[in-house]
């Protein structure tokens, strides 16, 4: 029969009802058919010396190949029609062009052509046929997958009272499809670095390829060919000796594991939890984890074994082991050394010394959360522990320039001979600032500040500010700065002088 073939089962259903004598009605409701499509095949059947009896007997392949390989159209229509398929397919893809269009269209051209239901249905047929979907081959050991979830998770936040929705960060091995699963903040590259350092160590190892989403945090600038990964990422990455594939733009089919595993967990994880309420971010992640477990436990429908028995048994002992020291997230930036031979971090507010040769170069900082390191065109010029005491100075005194005499117009003389023009009180306080810090160096900027409130804010502000500071013995610049920029108090009003009055005793009554 010409059209959309039907199953021979229910075909054969249909002639064993059409023997008992029901109607074409009755047969059209069991049967979900339609009847027009009943009688097709009624009328087709009588037109045949084949008896209801001698059907129903065929073997489904010999009934299937009666049935449908009389097609009242000529075979030739059907590859002129194939023919047209790659122009519709451009056409219905202009405004207003659409099937019903073209089928009009093809009509005029092939008056004895397929009616419009069969020419959408080999239609159909043809573009699903263009939609092949290729089956990638995975090597233990090869490669991640990783993604954000869509659907946040949340925990109430006591301190402020609020709801606070976190992402969930998913990634699966692609040959054991071992998963792993855990909460973050945000999506950020600190947070996005940090679950994938999570991610490895619950591996114990890493693959030979990590494949990520084109999201921000791992990739800058996505692009089909040559993406831009995000340097942090990268750093990560190469500490870990793993490539970097991310997916081609909006193609979620280069990762389909990872968004099969998350809809996966979306009943394995976020169902259980959704009745369960949390007040951490840590809560979150111990609920996850234990969740986690059962699923990689879970036997898989086809080979009978869990994840958790493919990872250890064909996967884990071909991770590569993961390095003695632990990845720390790199922040890039440039800074000027000052006059003082220090560039600061303003991230913490602190000054780290530079060799002074390099005063008024521009430098590359690259700095961790326990380190800071200063290049300048690509070597090492200063190494320094990081530090988070905000204006505070670390410095290394070889760093200095020899007998502290500095070379561009600054040094101590200078500004206690400038301190000594103003009053002798301000004089004794710079001389004590210097005095306070490890090097002198460390205290000319504070002394540019003191030198800028007294340009701004008059010397008699400066005096009294700096005497309150010689009474409490603190010396820096940020105390002076907040004495001089608080509004003065206003004056008080004098006492009122009593009237001299008959009936107001005196202070001999009193004795």
């Amino acid at each position: 029969m010409a059209g959309k073939t039907k199953p021979m089962n229910t075909i054969k259903q249909m002639l064993i009802k059409m023997q008992h004598d029901e109607s074409i009605k009755q047969i059209a409701r069991d049967l979900m058919l339609s009847r027009n499509t009943i009688k097709r095949y009624k009328s087709f059947i009588q037109s045949n010396a084949y008896t209801l009896e001698q059907l129903i007997a065929m073997d489904d392949i010999e009934l299937e190949r009666l049935l449908n390989g009389k097609a009242s159209v000529n075979k030739d229509h059907l590859t002129d029609l194939q023919s047209m398929f790659p122009w519709m397919a451009q056409q219905l893809k202009l405004t207003g062009v659409n099937r019903y269009v073209l089928w009009g269209e093809y009509k005029e051209r092939y008056p004895q052509g397929y009616s419009y239901s069969q020419f959408c249905w080999h239609y159909q047929q043809w573009d699903k046929a263009q939609q092949v979907s290729m089956v990638i081959p995975h090597s233990p050991a090869d490669k991640v997958y990783i993604d954000f979830a869509g659907k946040k998770l949340k925990y109430h936040d006591l301190q402020t009272d609020k709801e606070v929705a976190v992402e969930f960060f998913v990634a699966i091995l692609g040959y054991s499809q071992y998963s792993f699963a855990c909460a973050v903040e945000t999506q950020n590259s600190a947070d996005f670095i940090f679950a994938c350092k999570q991610m490895l160590e619950y591996f114990e190892g890493s693959p030979k390829a990590i494949v990520c989403d084109n999201l921000k945090s791992g990739v800058t600038k996505a692009d089909r060919y040559e993406p831009d990964v995000n340097r942090s990422f990268s750093d990560f990455c190469n500490h870990y000796q793993m490539a970097i594939v991310p997916t081609r733009v909006a193609k979620p089919k280069d990762k389909s594991l990872v968004e099969g595993l998350v809809r996966i967990l979306y009943s394995r994880i976020y169902a259980p939890l959704r009745n369960q309420s949390f007040y951490s971010l840590e809560q979150i992640n111990t609920a996850i984890k234990e969740q986690l477990l059962k699923h990689n436990q879970t036997p898989l429908t086809k080979s009978g074994n869990s994840r958790l028995e493919h990872y250890e048994k064909q996967e884990k002992t071909l991770l590569n082991p993961l390095p003695e020291k632990a990845f720390e997230i790199k922040y890039y930036k440039t800074a000027t050394v000052q006059k003082n031979c220090h560039i600061i971090l303003s991230q913490d507010k602190h000054y780290y010394s530079v060799p002074m040769r390099y005063i008024g170069k521009k430098v590359l900082v690259i700095y961790t959360s326990s380190s800071v390191h200063v290049y300048y065109e690509q070597q090492q010029i200063a190494y320094h522990a990081r530090s988070r005491r905000m204006h505070q100075y670390t410095t290394v005194a070889d760093h200095l320039p020899s007998q502290h005499q500095y070379l561009l117009g600054l040094s101590p003389e200078y500004f206690i001979n400038w301190a000594k023009r103003i009053d002798a009180d301000v004089a004794r306080y710079i001389e004590l600032l210097i005095q306070s810090k490890s090097h002198p160096e460390q205290s000319f900027k504070s002394c540019q500040g003191i030198q800028s409130l007294y340009r701004k804010l008059g010397a008699e502000r400066l005096k009294q500010a700096v005497r309150k500071g010689l009474e409490l013995e603190v010396y820096n610049y940020m105390f002076i700065k907040n004495i001089m920029e608080r509004p003065p108090h206003p004056a008080s009003p004098p006492m009122p002088v009593l009237p001299l009055h008959e009936n107001i005793r005196g202070p001999e009554h009193y004795h």
